[in-house]
């Protein structure tokens, strides 16, 4: 049977219109919504962040795949 992955996270307005504090396990980081929508554009978009995690997905999964491979590991 596939070993199935639980994760938690969590995200809250903050005072500051646009702009939500996230977080996952024990770290913590603002992501704002874009200055085109009136907000602050200081940190990461919600766009940015997802492309980022789907982005480390898969470079994650061929590290991975390159150790059980005995493969050099890309950099």
């Amino acid at each position: 049977m596939a070993n199935i992955r639980q994760y938690a996270i969590d995200a809250k307005s903050t005072d500051v219109f646009g702009r939500v504090m996230c977080s996952a396990r024990n770290h913590h980081f603002v992501i704002d919504g874009p200055v085109q929508n009136g907000c602050p554009g200081e940190a990461v978009t919600p766009p940015e962040a997802f492309l980022t995690g789907v982005a480390a997905c898969g470079i994650e999964l061929v590290q991975v795949i390159a150790r059980e491979l005995s493969l050099p590991i890309p950099t």
